[in-house]
């Protein structure tokens, strides 16, 4: 190998490399960023909070949000029962003359249970709000209407900061919900 008097150039993708006494500065945008004599540009992502940070981004891209609402619930109490002309399947039956007294809320599906009959629906949708400062979490619970799949019956949940226990709103039920621990 043949030794001259002229520094070493890297070879990359760098917009007006500059040479002085042996260092090497580029000056495209993205100089800062750990640029090698090599000429590959790296960036270094190291320690606990730069995994930890990366693992949220991935979480985010995939979306993996993390819904307080999945599991049994206990009806706790009701606090309104009004008669509207159109119920949807989670308002119906949830009523008290049906005895269920019980929610359990999947990925996917709920199932309402506790008296002598249980009814199970799919094809759910979960629309997830965080509310500001301590007010917990807001939840929309899309349930497609059996006669025209493109409506969906929209009901309201609020799961307080704790995740114990949850306010829930149909069109015609308001009732307190309590977390059931297995």
């Amino acid at each position: 190998m043949e030794q001259t008097d002229e520094p070493h150039r890297p070879r990359g993708r760098f917009f007006g490399v500059k040479e002085e006494k042996g260092l090497v500065t580029g000056t495209a945008l993205d100089c800062t960023r750990g640029n090698r004599l090599d000429g590959t540009n790296s960036i270094r992502i190291g320690g606990r909070w730069g995994i930890a940070g990366l693992a949220l981004i991935v979480l985010g891209l995939c979306g993996c949000t993390y819904n307080p609402l999945l599991g049994k619930w206990k009806i706790e109490r009701r606090t309104k029962e009004t008669y509207v002309s159109y119920v949807d399947p989670l308002s119906s039956n949830i009523k008290k003359q049906t005895g269920n007294d019980t929610i359990e809320f999947a990925r996917d599906s709920l199932t309402i249970s506790g008296g002598p009959r249980s009814f199970t629906e799919d094809g759910i949708h979960y629309q997830i709000t965080e509310l500001e400062g301590s007010a917990g979490t807001e939840i929309k619970v899309y349930q497609p209407r059996k006669d025209d799949p493109n409506n969906y019956d929209i009901d309201l949940l609020r799961v307080a900061p704790d995740g114990k226990s949850a306010h829930l709103e149909t069109p015609s039920e308001t009732a307190e919900l309590k977390r059931i621990e297995d």
